[in-house]
């Protein structure tokens, strides 16, 4: 058997490559083409007889922000939150990079600061920052409260509602070896089940919904995904990749329903010329919780 020389191989490999590359180039500039960076608003409307008559809620979720930029000060996006009137803000996760300034978040946690009450539960990328610390006191700076496997009971026009949120599970790889958060939750919100109240739990990642399931939650806000980032007409309805899924997401964005259970998961706002978003422009979500009384 005559074998190749390293030279000729390392060759081969080289000619491949530069193959490779100039088929890529191509479809990447393409892809670039039809990219989406302008930001979508999409409001989802939610009935429930657990508020009082004629009682409409709006909250506002931003998600998957990873501190990029929408105007010089973030007034394309803040406007857009402002025009809402939320009554309540909640951040998803992810609103932190870890390879990137956290000037664009501070800006806009900022320019949201005093529109409504805001609530802030952590992404896999606020751990792997490696900053916890600064960035629980850049929230506490601009009086956002941090759910950590916890939950409140708010008033929002008259109505109390249960608002809950929970780590992300990277915590058990950055800062608690013994993070587990299947048994926070249990140990948090299984006394919820006797609470008769509309109850809304703000979780990262969506593709745990079937441990979400187990509690009492009416509503369940999730991201992580960017929409499956590819998302075309026709073929991939649902998105073609999203992380912790894989190809062909089953929860890559939009409203699911799980019997009662109502669980939303936003396409984010990440946006960045290196991962193009093709037809998955960035969304802000509106949630607006009616009575049906």
């Amino acid at each position: 058997m005559l074998w190749q020389s390293d030279e000729k191989v390392k060759a081969l490999q080289n000619k491949k490559a530069v193959k490779l590359i100039k088929l890529f180039f191509p479809l990447y500039f393409v892809l670039l083409f039809f990219s989406c960076r302008t930001i979508e608003t999409r409001i989802y409307d939610i009935e429930t007889p657990l508020l009082s008559e004629n009682t409409e809620i709006t909250i506002v979720q931003i998600s998957d922000f990873h501190s990029v930029f929408y105007g010089e000060k973030q007034e394309k996006l803040i406007d857009k939150v402002k025009s809402e009137e939320p009554d309540l803000i909640v951040l998803t996760g992810d609103i932190f990079d870890d390879t990137v300034s956290a000037r664009g978040t501070q800006l806009l946690l900022s320019g949201i600061y005093g529109i409504a009450p805001i609530y802030f539960v952590t992404g896999n990328h606020e751990y792997r920052s490696g900053n916890m610390q600064k960035i629980k006191e850049l929230l506490w700076f601009h009086e956002i409260r941090i759910l950590s496997d916890e939950y409140v009971i708010i008033t929002i026009k008259g109505n109390e509602i249960v608002l809950a949120g929970i780590d992300d599970p990277f915590k058990s790889l950055y800062e608690n070896d013994n993070y587990n958060q299947d048994l926070a939750m249990e140990v948090s919100f299984r006394e919820l089940d006797y609470v008769n109240k509309f109850k809304i739990l703000l979780a990262h990642r969506p593709e745990r919904i079937e441990k979400y399931k187990k509690f009492s939650f009416n509503l369940i806000l999730s991201g992580h995904t960017h929409g499956g980032q590819i998302r075309l007409p026709f073929l991939f309805i649902n998105g073609l990749y999203a992380p912790d899924q894989g190809l062909f997401p089953k929860y890559a964005g939009g409203l699911y329903r799980h019997d009662d259970l109502i669980h939303i998961v936003s396409r984010g706002l990440f946006k960045h010329p290196l991962y193009p978003r093709i037809f998955n422009p960035p969304e802000l979500v509106v949630i607006k919780i009616k009575s049906n009384r």
